[in-house]
């Protein structure tokens, strides 16, 4: 026992103090476990467990004094355990009032654990490698002493013996013994100790005669058993004792292959299965890119490549690429294993994880397990528990049909941390029907950097890092970056771009404006090219794509004339040049949708063509069609044609150029490249005749806090003395135009001309036609889309969407004005303050500043165009101001009553109660169900298997009798926040129609007139026990027997008693006639035990 418990305690120093018991895959990090099977394992077997967040924490480790705590808590129970005292201080450095002093001091004394030579036992302390396995060894059997695992060199010959028997089987990297033992390292050790032989000792003696000891030992030998019986072949059929065959008799291991074709072992706590696991002891090779046919023959050698290929009995070779089997026919093992052959085996790629396994009989497994990556649909639905996966072929090639795109809490913890878009990796195996059922789901890395170079289909250089594409990357390997520019790159769990988010490259775009040949007999195809940064040059076309294919042939490209509509080719392309400066056209890549010559007329009603600074930039076309649903963002470039023929350059929706055409037989037409989500990398606008390019309007926005009077100068000109903001300083300035007409507290926006020095020109109330300025007022954020919020890069203010300008100035006021009736003191570091102003702020600094508050508001700000929607400067007023009380989490039942019978004192999640009503209590005149729980809780009950909650509407209003019992009911009770839940199964049912208790009076009883008996349990419909008007006295023994009892028993007489009760007399009390009242008979029900009572009266 004490070796067994060396093992527990080396364990336990790696464990936490609070856990909880999972599968490797369903903790929140499995991620970041390597060792997955012997985490599972011994998680399963409860010797190590995972934290109450969810997590494994596989790099922690824990404190000798913790080991010593969670040690007595295993011996004696948390109980007992936590009783322990420590009399005396245990070592020097744990004093009596030490945490762990009890625990320290009780394990010393049993010998589990020691201290170290000077006295100590450092409780803070971790435990190393050579420790560790110094306890496993003394659990298998290994005696310290005669093994040599104390005094000069004990470390040697621990990792000698344990490194001899596997122990350290699985473990990555080199074994360090001096380094402190991690969570899952311990898991691996203790895993394999499980698998390992128990030893024993046939001679273990020492005799001292005199002053002579003689000691009579032998070598340790594995501990036998006969084969096949007791728990042999749990671990091993071997005739041998495994660890886990002694002391885990409920854990088996089952050989065979999982999911993947791996050879695996599976593991089962009696009939509950732990998981399936490769099986690692056959694994001799692992890739995670392209696997060479080279690469397979050196992994398995020349010994198991000749038995594959034996023509009289070969070896068998078989492969499996994501779950689908081959059996590779002799004849054909060169196909997958080949000495100095370069070709891939096994269709491997980049990304791709590949497996070599070889058995004791040279048979060959090559697994093949390809990562996927799809993206969240929205965020992990808490309610629901689950999240859905989507696909976008823009940023990805995932080219696989999932059976099931819903990926459950219940099979993958991780998604728990899931947001909307988040990339997702994804391994599946492929089933019967051809589609691709999940086995593992893990959160894909993701890098943002500026791209320094790429090479094209093969890799991008970010920063000082170059990354090479997966095998699943084959629709993006054509991606051209915007060098010197930010990309994201997506990574698979190897390193591999398995996906992307890019800026365009624009120096590989041209625009081409029409196509033309040269004069001469050598005649050369050529375009008028326009580059994205506003330079034109005429280019010679060796190659063009003509819409399906590369056109060749020089005069059919020289014929494309824009002049004629069925040979017109302008537009976008991407192109590449050789060393004669020849250039060829290409189509612009899938992910992107060119608009070609959407053209608008002055004469078909079109006069605005594009607004500036707006996300959605362009105007409705009266004819030929329009490209209102492309839009702009900060990256877009705009190359302008104008009516001058001269090329200008915008880039950013702040600066999209807004174009109106001003006279008949004007025309703009419009070429754009655009991604699916609508926002265009590349724009070209063709403008003749006459039009106009508008720019920002002027206009100056101040905050005014109060209005301070008027004054008449000596020149007889009045102006109006206001205090504003700047920043957050109040200033005092004069203006020539009244705003308020009384005196005080103002916390309006004002728009005003010009500024000299403190006064101000044109000063009034900003309105809508002051072309830049946008507000409202009174905005109520509980309303529908009234909240200030943030979403997909806009913010929303008064339920409009804005783009905020990089420089914006955003101020935020929190005033409290009686006048004004506002208040929004609750939001106000000083509660006394007349207001407070948080000025330059960010659009998210904003958001965060008014999270947890119901508000009103009002709102003036500045775009930079006319009906654009880039703010350049936003205030904000806050009239009134509530803090939000977050909804409880309390799903607490405090009471269910059936037929106002309480079912139990107290009600605890996952809890089965039974009760039992009696007939008269179903019969009653109570409610069916009344059920009490949390404030603000919900509460439902299901009748039997049903969905149908019963309770509201039935069970609470209704008082009828209780029909169709016996049922299991279901009563779920959640908290006001939505997610927190009780649920408790009641099992109810109710007794037969109840026999009544009643008294008949014996022969003879003179003394009694008659008798009337209750009609139920209630003392207000008591009986009656009428005596005759001769009666004078008699005892109460004389009563009880003067009746005989039918349905009942225990009859007796009593009298009202203290606190309203009542007491039985002795038999011989006397009763006389002038006390009758005072005594009552009573009987217990038989069927129900109830008790009935019997007034007495003449």
């Amino acid at each position: 026992m004490k070796k067994f418990l060396s093992l527990v305690l080396a364990l336990v120093m790696t464990m936490s103090l609070v856990t909880v018991s999972a599968g490797a895959k369903d903790f929140t990090d499995s991620s970041k476990i390597n060792y997955d099977e012997a985490v599972a394992v011994m998680s399963a077997v409860k010797v190590i467990d995972g934290y109450t967040d969810g997590s494994f924490n596989p790099s922690a480790t824990l404190t000798r004094g913790a080991a010593a705590k969670i040690i007595c808590n295993l011996i004696l129970g948390p109980t007992t355990a936590s009783a322990l005292v420590a009399d005396a201080a245990p070592y020097s450095d744990v004093p009596t009032n030490h945490t762990f002093a009890g625990y320290i001091a009780y394990c010393q004394k049993e010998g589990i654990i020691s201290g170290y030579a000077d006295g100590t036992f450092k409780p803070a302390n971790s435990l190393t490698g050579y420790a560790f396995m110094k306890m496993l060894l003394g659990a298998l059997g290994y005696k310290a002493e005669q093994e040599g695992y104390t005094g000069p060199n004990w470390s040697i010959n621990v990792a000698k013996r344990a490194m001899n028997i596997g122990l350290k089987d699985g473990l990555k990297g080199d074994f360090n013994g001096v380094k402190a033992v991690n969570r899952e390292e311990a898991c691996l050790y203790a895993f394999n100790t499980l698998q390992a032989t128990m030893v024993e000792y046939e001679k273990n003696s020492t005799v001292t005669v005199g002053n002579i000891t003689i000691k009579d030992t032998s070598d340790a030998k594995e501990m036998t058993c006969v084969k096949g019986s007791g728990n042999d072949g749990n671990i091993d059929k071997d005739g041998k004792v495994q660890f886990a065959e002694k002391y885990f008799t409920d854990l088996k291991l089952e050989e065979g292959s999982d999911d993947f074709g791996r050879p695996a072992n599976t593991w089962k706590v009696k009939k509950d299965e732990v998981g399936t696991f490769a099986n690692r002891g056959d694994l001799v090779a692992t890739y995670t890119k392209k696997a060479t046919k080279a690469d397979i023959y050196s992994a398995v050698g020349k010994t198991v490549y000749d038995d594959l290929t034996d023509t009289k009995d070969p070896a068998t070779l078989t492969v499996w690429f994501d779950g689908e089997k081959t059996v590779v026919k002799t004849a054909d093992v060169d196909s997958y294993i080949e000495k100095n052959n370069s070709g891939k085996s096994n269709g491997t790629a980049n990304g791709d994880l590949t497996e070599v396994y070889v058995d004791d009989d040279n048979n060959v497994t090559i697994v093949t397990i390809r990562t996927y990556v799809f993206q969240a649909s929205a965020d992990y639905d808490s309610k629901k528990e689950q999240v859905n996966l989507k696909t976008d072929s823009t940023k990805y090639d995932t080219n696989i049909t999932l059976d099931d795109r819903t990926v459950s809490l219940d099979d993958y913890a991780v998604i728990k941390d899931l947001k909307e878009d988040d990339y997702v990796l994804v391994t599946a195996v492929v089933n019967k029907a051809g589609k691709y059922e999940i086995k593992s789901v893990e959160k894909a890395e993701t890098k943002t950097a500026e791209v320094t170079g790429y090479k094209y289909q093969d890799s991008v250089t970010a920063g000082s890092d170059t990354y090479k594409y997966s095998a699943t990357a084959s629709g993006i390997k054509d991606t051209q970056y915007n060098v010197g520019k930010q990309a994201t790159l997506v990574f698979d769990k190897y390193g591999y771009i398995i996906a992307i988010e890019e800026s365009v490259v624009l120096s590989d775009y041209v625009f081409i404006e029409d196509f033309g040949s040269t004069s001469g007999l050598n005649k050369k195809a050529v375009a008028n090219a326009v580059f994205p940064d506003g330079t034109d040059a005429e280019i010679v076309v060796k190659k063009a794509f003509d819409g399906t294919k590369q056109e060749t042939v020089k005069s059919t490209i020289a014929g494309w004339k824009t002049s004629v509509p069925a040979t017109d080719h302008s537009g976008w392309y991407t192109y590449s040049k050789n060393s004669s400066n020849e250039y060829t056209l290409y189509a612009i890549e899938s992910k992107y949708a060119p608009t070609n010559d959407k053209t608008y007329k002055y004469d078909s009603g079109d006069r605005t063509v594009s607004v500036n600074s707006r996300v959605n930039p362009f105007e409705a076309s009266a004819d030929t069609g329009d490209v209102t649903g492309v839009l702009a963002n900060d990256d877009t470039v705009v190359v302008v044609n104008d009516t001058k023929g001269d090329y200008t350059v915008y880039t950013g929706v702040k600066n999209f150029p807004g174009i109106t055409m001003t006279a008949a037989g004007s025309t703009a037409k419009v070429y754009t490249i655009h991604k699916t989500s609508g926002y265009a990398s590349l724009i070209y606008i063709d403008v003749t005749g006459s039009a106009t390019i508008t720019g920002d309007k002027n206009s100056n926005l101040v905050y005014v806090l109060s209005y301070d009077g008027k004054y008449v100068t000596t020149d007889n000109e009045t102006l109006y003395k206001y205090t504003v903001l700047d920043g957050e300083e109040e200033v005092k300035v004069e203006a020539d135009n009244v705003i308020q007409s009384k005196l005080g507290d103002v916390y309006q926006v004002a728009n005003y001309l010009t500024k000299n020095k403190d006064r101000l020109t044109d000063f009034q109330l900003p309105t809508s036609d002051t072309g830049v300025v946008i507000g409202g007022v009174n905005k109520n954020s509980t309303a529908s889309n009234m909240a200030i919020a943030q979403s997909a890069g806009t913010l929303i203010v008064g339920g409009q969407k804005y783009l905020v300008a990089e420089n914006a100035k955003i101020t935020l006021v929190t005033p409290v004005s009686k006048a004004l009736h506002y208040d929004a003191s609750v939001m106000n570091k000083d509660k006394d303050a007349g207001y407070e102003v948080s000025a330059n702020m960010t659009a998210s600094g904003l958001i965060d500043a008014l999270k947890g508050y119901d508000y009103t508001y009002d709102y003036t700000g500045k775009v930079s165009e006319n009906a654009g929607n880039v703010i350049t400067e936003l205030y904000v007023t806050i009239r009134t101001a509530s803090e939000i009380t977050a909804p409880s989490d309390d799903a607490s039942i405090t009471s269910i009553k059936f037929k106002g019978v309480e079912v139990n004192p107290t009600y605890v999640d996952g809890t089965t109660y039974n009760l039992k009503l009696s007939a008269t209590e179903n019969a009653n005149s109570k409610v069916k169900a009344n059920i009490t729980v949390a404030a603000g809780a919900s509460v439902k009950v299901l009748w039997g298997a049903g969905t149908t909650d019963v309770y509201e509407g039935n069970m609470d209003s209704n008082n009828g009798a209780i029909t169709g019992l016996p049922v299991a009911l279901t009563v779920i009770c959640t908290a006001a926040d939505g997610v927190h839940k009780t649920t408790v199964k009641i099992n109810l049912s109710v007794a037969a129609s109840e026999v009544m208790p009643t008294l008949t009076k014996k022969t003879g009883m003179a003394m009694i007139s008659s008798i009337t008996d209750p009609s139920d349990a209630e003392m207000a419909n008591k009986g009656t026990i009428t005596f005759d008007g001769a009666f004078v006295s008699c005892t109460a023994g004389e009563l009880k027997n003067a009746f005989t009892v039918n349905g009942g028993n225990n009859i007796a007489v009593v009298t009202a008693g203290g606190l309203g009760g009542y007491t039985a007399v002795a038999d011989d009390c006397s009763i006389v006639k002038a006390d009758l009242a005072k005594y009552f008979v009573t009987v217990v029900s038989a069927e129900t035990g109830e008790t009935f009572y019997w007034e007495l009266t003449v």
